[in-house]
């Protein structure tokens, strides 16, 4: 049995601020908990809690966020987190060369920085330059997010050749009728989706699977999503938000 697994059970909250649905926590922690991650990568740490079950479920985990106020404020929590300040387009392709150098094993990848299209898009693709030594799995939030779901979709996941699985709806999002914390009105935000990184190539050709596709298109239709001329325009309003709650 995982050492963690009764301490997770008997515990009834987390103490630092999560910005994940009930469904997401239970299955971002079961998740590490089947891995087991020697070495895990979060890119977008935001107050810290995922980065919370990150370093309780993995020997040592990088973390990686643009504002370095966030390095500041969890600093000394997570003796096994290493923080790096910056733009994930400037860090993350020495960060993963430094991974793929290193004798560890990364397992595990979350995936919830940058929320424009091209944005993730670009953070999905440092990541593919990992050469896995192990199954690593990658976690990607905010997969019902218009903006965010068309990164992950034009992301260059059949380009890598370790690439097993990839699936947008592993966890369904959640639609906000009215606005709610950073949330505007009739938004669409959360879901994770998940892919499979082997370190035997591949045979055959990938899939992109979105399991609830019908549910995301008939979400769309009366969402604010779809009646925004600026594309990016929602993110933008929140990440602008965010960053004067933080002050």
């Amino acid at each position: 049995m995982n050492p963690h697994q009764t301490q997770l059970t008997n515990a009834p909250e987390w103490l630092l601020e999560w910005q994940m649905t009930n469904c997401e926590r239970l299955a971002l922690t079961k998740v590490l908990e089947r891995v087991q991650p020697e070495v895990s990568l979060e890119i977008g740490t935001y107050r810290g809690g995922s980065l919370q079950v990150l370093a309780q479920l993995s020997k040592r985990v990088i973390a990686v966020d643009i504002d370095p106020a966030v390095a500041q404020l969890l600093d000394g929590k997570f003796p096994n987190v290493e923080f790096r300040c910056g733009d994930s387009r400037d860090l993350l392709p020495a960060v993963i060369g430094e991974l793929n150098a290193a004798e560890g094993r990364t397992g595990f990848v979350l995936i919830d920085g940058d929320h424009s299209a091209d944005g993730v898009c670009r953070d999905i693709d440092a990541v593919l330059k990992l050469k896995p030594k192990g199954r690593v799995v990658i976690i990607l939030h905010d997969s019902f997010n218009p903006e965010c779901r068309a990164g992950m979709r034009r992301a260059a996941w059949a380009a890598c050749p370790y690439v097993q699985f990839v699936e947008l709806d592993f966890v369904p999002g959640v639609y906000h009728y009215e606005a709610h914390d950073t949330a505007e009105a009739r938004s669409m935000w959360g879901g994770f989706a998940c892919s499979v990184l082997e370190p035997e190539p591949r045979t055959g050709a990938l899939s992109i699977g979105e399991s609830q596709r019908g549910l995301f298109e008939a979400v769309f239709r009366d969402s604010s999503h779809a009646a925004s001329k600026t594309p990016g325009l929602a993110w933008r309003a929140l990440r602008k938000l965010k960053r004067m709650v933080r002050g």
